[in-house]
């Protein structure tokens, strides 16, 4: 079953993006899977199906990297539909998202960012990137794909990796 918005609330649907906001950015709703999404607004460049993104304190989102990660307090969500630049939508921020995963990656064990935009994996990176705390993949794929993640309430966040 898809998931949907249970909130009481009328406004775009999960998979609905718009070249203008029709709810307030930073809106939030609770979803049928227990997860909450938040409406952003893509700034920098387009955001992909089911990419890890950041999402800055202005509600504006882009996709996630090693390199964009390593600041304090980010918070993380996911991208169940794409929004091209400059436009709005929503992003889940906990629940049971599809998340970008690269190749290899095992299941229930910590997520990292990569150098692959929007993409996570379970191997630890060295420099900038960071630690997912709060999201763990349900399965183990050999291929890099999108599969089902359990993202805790209160959403995920990154832990910087320093000296690594």
């Amino acid at each position: 079953m898809p998931t949907r918005i249970t909130s009481p609330w009328v406004g775009p649907a999960l998979t609905a993006t718009n070249d203008t906001a029709v709810v307030p950015v930073g809106t939030v709703v609770s979803l049928s899977d227990g997860g909450e999404a938040i409406y952003v607004k893509s700034s920098l460049s387009a955001v992909s199906t089911f990419a890890a993104v950041l999402v800055e304190q202005d509600f504006t989102t882009q996709m996630l990297t090693t390199t964009n990660a390593g600041t304090v307090g980010r918070q993380v969500a996911f991208a169940q539909v794409s929004i091209a630049t400059g436009y709005y939508g929503w992003v889940h921020l906990s629940g049971r998202p599809k998340v970008n995963l690269a190749a290899n990656c095992d299941d229930f064990v910590p997520l990292y960012t990569t150098a692959t935009i929007g993409v996570l994996d379970d191997a630890t990176v060295s420099g900038a990137g960071g630690l997912l705390i709060g999201i763990q993949s349900t399965v183990t794929i050999s291929n890099a794909t999108a599969v089902t993640c359990i993202v805790k309430r209160g959403g995920c966040w990154i832990v910087p990796l320093v000296g690594t």
